[in-house]
């Protein structure tokens, strides 16, 4: 299963009510995941792809669809 399908299957399975567009913020104002499980999102994200997603997509601007995966991209690159 490609990245992008990987991250949308996880994202779907806390909430699959939202439509998952790139600018969907996973956060209060789009999924409505608090804090622990945007954390347990990465941790599963960074599991099933096996790969290491930087800490610091947490600071800063709101965590996105298109955030989420473009890092997991750059991620899966890398290793």
């Amino acid at each position: 299963m490609a990245i992008d399908d990987e991250i949308r299957a996880v994202l779907r399975a806390r909430n699959d009510r939202i439509e998952l567009l790139a600018d969907t913020p996973l956060g209060s104002r789009g999924l409505g995941l608090d804090s622990i499980a945007i954390v347990e999102v990465l941790l599963e994200c960074e599991e099933r792809l096996g790969i290491v997603i930087a800490s610091d997509l947490l600071d800063g601007e709101s965590l996105t669809v298109g955030r989420l995966i473009g890092r997991a991209r750059a991620a899966a690159g890398s290793t």
